[in-house]
């Protein structure tokens, strides 16, 4: 079993996580979602909530470059 696991531990460290991006696209829809059904809240917080969405939404597409960046150079 000893020789199998060693086989097995490069692979699963060369794929990307998806767990950074599922969070991120999660607190997006969250913030979107906060902003489309205004609720009662000041300008300034609707304002706040709506930069911050963009700016996760934003990181969102770095990692997609980045794993996307990663997987063409493997593939090479």
């Amino acid at each position: 079993m000893s020789n199998d696991e060693p086989d097995r531990q490069p692979d699963r460290n060369g794929q990307p996580s998806l767990v950074p991006g599922t969070v991120l696209l999660g607190i997006a829809g969250i913030l979107i979602v906060i902003v489309l059904v205004k609720p009662d809240m000041p300008d300034w917080l609707r304002t706040a909530i709506a930069i911050a969405a963009v700016l996760v939404v934003v990181a969102l597409l770095v990692i997609a470059f980045r794993v996307f960046r990663g997987a063409t150079r493997r593939g090479r």
